[in-house]
């Protein structure tokens, strides 16, 4: 090593592929900027604006009269009955169509993995739902519960399951039964199709040393198949639930939200306060309780899933 060397010197032939490591990585962080401008625009700057928005009286109806009012918007939700009403209902509507809708994914995923070359267009089947758009599932649903003409009101009928026609959509017992049924059978492709793909990364030798070691096959699924699944099972919940939170077409094509508040849920009741009574800085105040509850589901899923190895599998 030379004296010039020993001293930290940078040898001639280094520098050049050092600016042209920089220039690489510059021109890298450069290709992010229009991505980040892009989401700045259409996602951070509504958020911002929606907070603004809801510490003011702005009425579409009265735009002369629009004045800050501070947190007036937020103790207003404290005595708004339909507030409370659609809150109940989103928090229904989500915990029976994710509960639902993971079950049966995972029934099915399980049922059909070791299904013979001859039978994998069954799976394929299973998953056609996934592929109609929500909007249609919405009217294919509308109609098939239809009080006078709808197929499964004749089936129940004929079946003797029920005496008379039942106005399901117009129900206050069964309007919100009617569309979680419709949004389940939506939705649980998407299960089935995660669990599907999450079942071929188990390795076939801990599942037969576990069969070699006398597990049956409900502890063979307890302590080796759910262990591998712990990280599908978090994400695609978490997934659904920020989903059916926001989901709007399924419910405003069904029931519009009725009957009575029946189905009304956040994104209904928001929907109707800024475009049918216009009020939108109560609307934006219920938008930002809205979003504050994404984000904390959000951090509780990441922090469940950050204290739970996944990769670990319990002994049988």
């Amino acid at each position: 090593m030379t004296d010039r060397q020993a001293r930290g010197a940078t040898v001639p032939g280094d520098r050049p592929r050092t600016r042209r490591r920089f220039r690489a990585g510059a021109w890298l962080d450069g290709m992010v900027v229009p991505t980040v401008a892009v989401l700045a625009f259409v996602v951070a700057y509504p958020t911002l604006r929606s907070i603004v928005l809801s510490g003011y009286n702005d009425q579409l109806l009265d735009p002369t009269h629009i004045r800050f009012i501070g947190a007036a918007n937020y103790a207003r939700l404290f005595r708004d009955s339909v507030f409370w009403t659609s809150v109940t209902n989103t928090l229904a509507f989500t915990a029976w169509s994710v509960g639902i809708g993971f079950l049966l994914g995972l029934a099915l995923a399980v049922l059909t993995e070791h299904l013979p070359p001859s039978l994998r267009w069954v799976r394929g089947t299973l998953l056609t739902p996934w592929a109609i758009p929500v909007i249609v599932v919405a009217f294919l649903f509308r109609y098939m519960l239809d009080q006078q003409v709808g197929i499964i009101t004749y089936l129940l009928v004929h079946l003797h399951a029920i005496a008379t026609a039942v106005p399901w959509l117009a129900s206050l017992q069964w309007a919100m039964p009617a569309v979680v049924l419709a949004n389940v059978w939506s939705q649980t492709p998407f299960y089935l199709l995660m669990f599907v793909a999450a079942l071929k990364s188990i390795p076939e030798e801990i599942r037969d040393a576990a069969r070699i070691d006398g597990a049956g096959g409900w502890q063979e699924f307890w302590h080796i198949t759910v262990p591998f699944l712990q990280n599908t099972m978090v994400v695609s919940s978490l997934i659904m639930v920020i989903n059916n939170f926001n989901n709007f077409p399924l419910i405003w094509a069904m029931s519009g939200g009725g009957p009575v508040y029946a189905t009304t849920t956040l994104v209904i009741y928001i929907f109707q306060l800024a475009f049918s009574q216009f009020d939108i800085g109560y609307a934006a105040a219920v938008g930002t309780i809205w979003l504050a509850v994404l984000l904390l589901l959000a951090i509780a899923y990441i922090r469940v899933l950050e204290r739970r190895p996944l990769s670990a599998v319990e002994e049988p």
